[in-house]
């Protein structure tokens, strides 16, 4: 069972190693090309005439969690590396023609989230892109859905230790299958974006369940012109906005016969059966001078998304349908150091009550940025509450970025 993680290993040392024999032996030759290293940015390789180009980056989060359950009065704690990833990104014959591939290398990871398919999940991103021109992007591969923001915000440039226990519920994850970008620029300096997928519908793993597709569409509208450096995906106004900035996102999904619990993650549904899935988000970013915040609005309702297990008839997989919100602030008080608030709430409809019910997530978290989100640390304190549970959570993270 560890066979297919061996290869990985060996697959990411391998390719370190060639990498710096190709350097140290002199067969890089910068009279072809040049190279290009800088901390916080993928290494670069790039011809002369600027028609091929490969950038090799990655990032390392290492954590620490303790997590109190106040019904139950048991403890843990735990040590691990939350994310190892290796990146490859560049352009091919033009700049019109890029790729993204994203490894993951960490347990956390790696581990399927559907027992029913034994997968090893290293392969998170695989893209190739074609640009005509600056208004258009057309995609094909795997990746992020276009879903709630924070979930497409990279993990690494996050405010917190990790992402919202609401983000977890209601995220679309990644899939594979189509993507097609449009941009326009208005004259005064307002941006309106639109992404449109057409996928499986049922995620990363190699399944010979799908029945049918999963549709997505987001819109984005920056009425006040780009933020600094993509800072709308960025937690944390780290980049200091002179002027007040702000992003609109709407962001829809219909996945079509879906054998899956949340349609791209989760078990299968009993029974072979299918489910339709709609999904609605809402968000809101906005920014100044060290202050940010996040709003986020989820909506999930589905039809035949409740299944029983036929062997035991108290077990059921369901979808989660229902409403969540996300609620997120921050201040940099220093140009290093920063304070930052999350409220979330998760709220199931009355079909699924006898399942799962509310939660109510409180956090609040403090990071120190060496360099920006590439190298920094961060620690963060939460409390759970529901009918079901109650819960204070602690979490002290490393992250570095290269």
């Amino acid at each position: 069972m560890f066979w297919p993680n061996r290869i990985v290993v060996t697959t990411y040392l391998t390719g370190f190693f060639l990498l710096f024999s190709l350097i140290s032996t002199g067969q890089y030759n910068p009279d072809n090309g040049f190279m290009d290293a800088h901390f916080g940015k993928p290494i670069t390789f790039s011809s002369r005439d600027s028609t091929f180009s490969l950038g090799i980056g990655g990032r390392i989060q290492s954590m620490a969690e303790s997590r109190y359950d106040l019904k139950t009065k048991n403890s843990t704690v735990d040590f691990y590396i939350r994310r190892l990833r290796l990146n490859f990104a560049g352009n091919a014959i033009s700049q019109k023609f890029t790729y993204r591939i994203q490894l993951s290398f960490s347990q956390r990871d790696i581990s399927p989230d559907n027992s029913a398919v034994q997968n090893n999940l290293f392969l998170r991103d695989a893209m190739l892109y074609y640009s005509p021109n600056k208004s258009w992007r057309l995609g094909f591969g795997q990746t992020k859905l276009p879903g709630n923001r924070q979930r497409q915000t990279s993990s690494g440039n996050l405010q917190f230790a990790d992402r919202s226990n609401t983000n977890g519920l209601f995220t679309l994850d990644r899939d594979k299958g189509f993507w097609v970008t449009n941009t326009i620029y208005f004259k005064k300096k307002a941006i309106l974006s639109n992404t449109f997928a057409l996928t499986s519908g049922e995620g990363r793993i190699n399944s010979d369940k799908t029945n049918g597709l999963s549709y997505s569409f987001r819109s984005e509208l920056l009425p006040f012109g780009e933020f600094k450096n993509s800072g709308d995906y960025v937690e944390s106004d780290i980049f200091f906005e002179d002027k007040f900035k702000l992003s609109l996102g709407i962001s829809y999904n219909f996945n079509n016969r879906t054998s899956r619990v949340a349609g791209q993650l989760g078990e299968y549904l009993f029974n072979n059966q299918l489910a339709d899935i709609h999904y609605y988000g809402a968000d809101i970013v906005m920014k100044k001078k060290g202050w940010s915040f996040t709003g986020e609005m989820y909506i999930r309702n589905s039809r035949n998304g409740i299944s029983i297990d036929p062997n035991n008839p108290a077990k059921a997989n369901f979808v989660y349908s229902g409403t969540g919100l996300l609620l997120q602030s921050g201040y940099l008080f220093t140009k290093k150091d920063e304070f930052a608030v999350r409220y979330g709430f998760t709220s199931p409809d009355k079909k699924i009550a006898n399942y799962t019910s509310r939660v109510n997530e409180y956090m609040i978290a403090y990071s120190h940025y060496f360099f920006k989100h590439n190298l920094k640390l961060q620690t963060d304190a939460g409390y759970f509450k529901g009918p079901a549970q109650e819960a204070i959570q602690w979490r002290f993270t490393g992250i570095v970025t290269f």
